[in-house]
């Protein structure tokens, strides 16, 4: 409709030849209907023009995801545009940052980067480099971590739990959502601190680990509040929570740094995109984001969660990304994680 506009306008100048007035005018109308013509083209240039897609690197129904989702929902309206979330569990919770690698850097397509995106490329070769292959957009939040057993498990207190684990070398099992996890990271300290052995049983997200828990086949659960719900229905108990300070979900559950000094441990999260991404996209996203991060309704939200914001810009955050793949290299070495690569 544009250029069909402007070739009328084109043919209809001829006429006007040799009377000034006539000629002015039609360069006003010229002028007025190119300006009204190049509006929708610039409106089609707006960000966004489509819905986003956002990959969460876990199995639905798992704090990450549903946390995630409730973000989302709270976003959309502002950025005037529906989010597609896709979950993509597996591969060590890596499969986001995957995604975003080979994507293009148009800022549709976006990923939930957790800890293991940092740890698991000093294990194996995962086809990205954390400080390189993605554009940082912004830290978010960061989980209450713990231990939990079933409401029917011989051990009341993380002491029963550790105790058992030193007489009983290897028959204690774990359950995290993945290989490389800030959880299972955690869990081999913890050992190593202990002087004790047990098994690691990675899942391919938190729900598949609680399901496995409760059903006897795992000893405990590792990971984030996901199982608040099963300790509020009084099917499993919580041992310990691995902040710094008591979980006001848990108010009665010591943390480990209070029992024997071993350093607190969070796992914060943010959201990526690819590299090379336009700047203006990413101020866009950012400042949506931290409006949505910083209201009312996501301060609740990440309380039912058993989160905390943990707020961060696209360059801080890709500072502390920077920091933390140096840190989990000497973890994974410390721990004896790495694989053949």
């Amino acid at each position: 409709m544009t250029t069909f506009l402007s070739n009328t306008l084109v043919k209809a100048r001829p006429a006007t030849t040799g009377h000034p007035i006539a000629a002015m005018l039609a360069v006003a109308v010229l002028s007025s209907t190119a300006a009204l013509a190049s509006t929708p083209a610039q409106a089609a240039d707006a960000f966004p023009t489509h819905p986003l897609h956002i990959v969460v690197p876990y199995q639905p129904g798992g704090s990450t995801d549903t946390v995630i989702r409730r973000f989302a929902e709270l976003v959309a309206p502002k950025l005037g545009q529906s989010i597609v979330i896709e979950n993509r569990g597996g591969a060590g919770a890596t499969l986001g940052a995957r995604a975003i690698k080979s994507a293009e850097p148009n800022g549709y397509t976006l990923a939930v980067l957790p800890s293991p995106v940092y740890r698991m490329p000093h294990i194996q070769n995962m086809g990205y480099d954390p400080t390189k292959d993605f554009t940082y957009i912004m830290m978010l939040s960061g989980y209450t971590l713990g231990v939990a057993v079933p409401a029917d498990s011989p051990y009341k207190t993380w002491g029963d739990f550790i105790s058992y684990a030193k007489k009983n070398p290897d028959e204690v099992t774990y359950g995290t959502a993945s290989v490389g996890s800030a959880s299972n990271v955690m869990m081999e300290e913890i050992a190593t601190r202990n002087g004790v052995t047990w098994r690691h049983i990675p899942y391919k997200g938190e729900s598949d680990v609680l399901t496995a828990v409760v059903g006897g086949q795992v000893t405990a659960y590792a990971g984030s509040t996901t199982v608040q719900p099963l300790v509020k229905a009084g099917k499993m108990r919580m041992l310990v929570t691995w902040g710094a300070d008591r979980s006001a979900q848990y108010p009665e559950t010591p943390t480990l740094h209070e029992l024997d000094g071993t350093p607190p441990a969070n796992a914060p999260f943010g959201i990526a995109g690819p590299k090379d991404m336009p700047p203006d996209v990413v101020a866009t996203l950012h400042d949506v984001f931290k409006e949505v991060a910083e209201s009312e309704a996501f301060q609740q939200i990440l309380t039912q969660y058993g989160q905390e914001l943990v707020y961060m810009n696209g360059k801080d955050y890709e500072a502390y990304a920077a920091q933390q793949y140096q840190l989990e290299a000497e973890i994974v070495r410390k721990l004896g994680l790495a694989a053949n690569k």
